[in-house]
């Protein structure tokens, strides 16, 4: 299972098609909703579907996603370590959470004009709400922008993922 947390109109599944069996969004608007809905319509995307949810209490098992997606959702919301341990509670074992999202700015009309609760994330915040979660940062990367104007925002990648379980020799020794 494919798990786009924040879909908003369910681009990232979208993008991510070929690379999953089954996928699903989660949103809290229902308007977003509606527009993947009407996206994966008009494209003819069949193995993947979206629902209304609360990504502090994801209505999935433990263990149940191979991966988990977060895309520019982290800074809207007022608890984006309970978020990330939500995300890693349903990652199996050798499972992969891709977060993106912005580097730390000082774009301070951001919260007033589009909601945003957060100025962005450095990547030893986010490396420690991971490890909090049972994660693993394995890789961060920096996208900075062509242009250097006060507007462009930096935009970070973590790649986490959940450690595989420890193999015992013995099966019965779990």
């Amino acid at each position: 299972l494919f798990v786009d947390l924040g879909t908003g109109t369910g681009r990232t599944l979208e993008m991510f098609a070929s690379r999953y069996e089954r996928g699903l969004g989660i949103d809290v608007n229902h308007t977003m909703l509606s527009l993947a809905r009407a996206n994966f319509a008009r494209s003819g995307l069949a193995h993947a579907q979206v629902r209304h949810g609360d990504l502090y209490n994801l209505s999935l098992s433990d263990a149940s996603a191979e991966a988990v997606v977060m895309h520019q959702v982290l800074h809207y919301l007022s608890e984006p370590a309970l978020a990330i341990a939500e995300a890693a509670r349903v990652l199996a074992p050798g499972g992969n959470l891709l977060i993106v999202d912005f580097a730390p700015h000082e774009q301070e009309f951001l919260r007033e004009t589009h909601a945003h609760e957060r100025l962005g994330f450095g990547s030893g915040q986010i490396s420690k709400w991971c490890a909090e979660a049972g994660l693993a940062v394995r890789e961060t990367h920096e996208l900075v922008p062509a242009t250097s104007t006060p507007d462009q925002l930096t935009v970070m990648v973590w790649l986490a993922e959940r450690p595989s379980e420890p193999r015992h020799a013995d099966a019965n020794f779990r």
